[in-house]
């Protein structure tokens, strides 16, 4: 099934490259063509391989969303919540993938794109969460919050948290806000440090748009894409939100276990 791969490596990374050669090695020897050169990927790559970690996998997932091509992610440390293939079973799971023997699975992604006075500053994608936050300032920031034209209300807080399911467990989670499955088709909206107390994490169907402009702050705010990207705004710069129209497809072995992984990272059952 799949016979044309690419392998992506954590950048400036030994360990990465290293188990990275010996996958190669291993793919060529049952008679996979291995891409050389990542440019060949978007038309060639049946399967990408990401090695490293779940930082080097959102990147990927952003980078060929576009082109559905399925992600395995092998992890070079601990258990990743995408990364979930040890470098220990690498070599005897991805053999079984190769044979046929693996899950697929469906996640969304948030598109974002950023106005102001009508002119569109840019569009970005985001796997995790797209994170309206101030800067250095003490101040809070206040915007206004949209959701399908339908008016919210007005906010002032640190910042705000739009999250896909995936990015529940990251950022999301250490706000307050709740665990959504992967497979769930919502959006979530959470508040950093709100002002009023009474404002709690939001969940919208997955096709609702969300709109926030900042209507006041003391310095310029910032926004950022799964932290690994930002954009400057200023006041009166508006960011709409909304699903991305093309997925991600996660590869994992058979016997993946969603709720396994969520007991190993969050630490769920063990004796403090």
């Amino acid at each position: 099934m799949f016979n044309t791969i690419g392998i992506i490596c954590k950048p400036n990374d030994f360990t990465s490259q290293k188990t990275g050669l010996e996958l190669g090695v291993f793919l060529k020897h049952k008679k996979v063509v291995l891409l050389e050169d990542s440019n060949d990927f978007e038309k060639q790559a049946d399967l990408i391989i990401v090695v490293g970690g779940d930082g080097t996998l959102l990147n990927t997932a952003r980078t060929y969303v576009d082109f559905n091509i399925p992600i395995l992610g092998i992890n070079l440390g601990r258990l990743g919540f995408l990364t979930d293939v040890s470098v220990d079973s690498m070599i005897t799971v991805v053999g079984k993938i190769l044979d046929g023997e693996f899950i697929k699975e469906k996640r969304s992604l948030l598109s974002c794109q950023i106005e102001q006075n009508g002119t569109v500053l840019s569009k970005n994608l985001a796997f995790n969460e797209v994170v309206i936050h101030r800067n250095l300032a003490p101040r809070m920031i206040e915007f206004e919050l949209y959701v399908d034209d339908d008016f919210v209300n007005n906010q002032r807080a640190d910042g705000l948290i739009v999250t896909t399911p995936t990015g529940s467990t990251a950022y999301a989670l250490s706000s307050g806000g709740p665990i959504m499955h992967p497979s769930a088709n919502t959006i979530c909206l959470v508040s950093i440090s709100p002002h009023t107390m009474s404002h709690r994490p939001f969940i919208l169907h997955g096709e609702s748009e969300v709109l926030i402009t900042l209507l006041d702050c003391e310095e310029n705010a910032t926004v950022s894409f799964d932290a690994q990207s930002s954009v400057t705004i200023t006041e009166r710069t508006s960011i709409r939100v909304k699903q991305h129209d093309n997925f991600v497809h996660l590869i994992h072995p058979k016997g993946y276990d969603y709720f396994e992984i969520i007991r190993s990272k969050l630490h769920w059952g063990q004796k403090v």
